[in-house]
This record gives structure tokens, sequence and C-alpha cells, in this order.
């Protein structure tokens, strides 16, 4: 693209979304401005399209530059390609009995969508958990031991090499009734 090149296309009007979306969630001006930090005549600004110039200048430049807005306002400073972490530093969660170990392999970005862990189950640990919501599925994969898996009244044993889904849209845990600690890998779709 030319740099002399102009923008013709007129910035999107965000001002009948942001108020749409207020009035969505029935709020006032004043209401929003408490919850959002900000003050209530900007927002009645903005709302009403008089205060939109700092939108428009990135949607141009954006425009420009062939990015979408999204892109430059999700910012990747310093981004690499990789993240490594030491073993210390991958997070664990531990169950009340700390006989439970959880290895929290996922990212914060995907964590309202997908989990994963690595645990660890010494001999009558148990792990309990609140259901995760309507739709949501577990899966297990064990490496070694075997692990009663208990969702809601129903009760199903998994042994190494095996693979166990369920859904968690109901309170669920985990035990290991044996004698050797268990290993395996956990995923949550949430």
């Amino acid at each position: 693209m030319q740099a002399n090149n102009t923008i013709l296309e007129s910035p999107p009007k965000v001002g009948g979304e942001i108020q749409r979306l207020r009035l969505q969630h029935n709020l006032t001006l004043d209401q929003l401005a408490s919850k959002s930090g900000g003050s209530k005549s900007i927002l009645s600004q903005i709302e009403h399209v008089e205060s939109n110039r700092t939108l428009a200048t990135f949607w141009r430049i954006t425009k420009a530059l062939e990015s979408p807005l999204e892109d430059v306002l999700a910012v990747k400073e310093g981004v690499s390609c990789f993240e490594k972490l030491s073993q210390n530093a991958t997070p664990e969660v531990m169950s009340e009995d700390s006989l439970f170990c959880l290895k929290i392999l996922g990212t914060l970005s995907t964590v309202s969508s997908v989990q994963w862990y690595e645990f660890t189950a010494k001999p009558s640990a148990e792990l309990f958990s609140e259901a995760h919501g309507a739709g949501s599925l577990e899966s297990i994969t064990l490496c070694t031991g075997k692990l009663t898996v208990i969702v809601g009244e129903k009760t199903q044993s998994i042994c190494a090499g095996e693979t166990l889904r369920f859904h968690t849209d109901v309170p669920h845990s985990l035990k290991n009734e044996g004698k050797k600690t268990v290993h395996g890998f956990m995923v949550n779709l949430l």
C-alpha cells in the first residue's frame, strides 16, 4: 500500500453500540461510569458520537496498515514463539488432603474455554470438584495406576492406558483407591 493513499471509509460509530449494551444490562450512565472508572459526561459524549476522535484515529491507522483493530489492541510486545517454564515455575493446585496434585499446563488466555493438567494422586487421594457448567466435558488419560471417577451418583474406574470422558455439569470427584501413586493428564472443555 502506498503512503499517500487516503482512507475513504468512515470509522465505525461505537457510541450507539455502547448505549445499546448499557441499556441491555439495565445500567444508567452513572452506574456504567462507576463500574468502568470513567465519567458520566465522557460516556454521554461517546454514546452521542461527540467524542470518537481517538477511536477514529486508531481505526484509520489500522486500516492503513491493513491490520484489524483487535490485533493492535492486543499488544504483543516482546512475544516469542516459545514460552518455556521450568519445572518449578509450572503452577500447581493441591487437593484438600494434599495428596492429589494438579500441575496447570494450560495458559491464562484459554482458561475460560479449555484447561489442561498433569496430575498425580497418592494412595487414598481424592479430588472434589463443583459442577463446571452446562455442556462442560472432562477427559482423563491415565499413564499409571487406577482411578475411580464419581459423577453425581455414577461411578466408573479407569486404568493405565485408558481415557475416560464425562460431563462435568454436576459435582464430581476423582479417587485413588489403590496402593500406588496414579499419574495422568486431564483436559476440561468449558
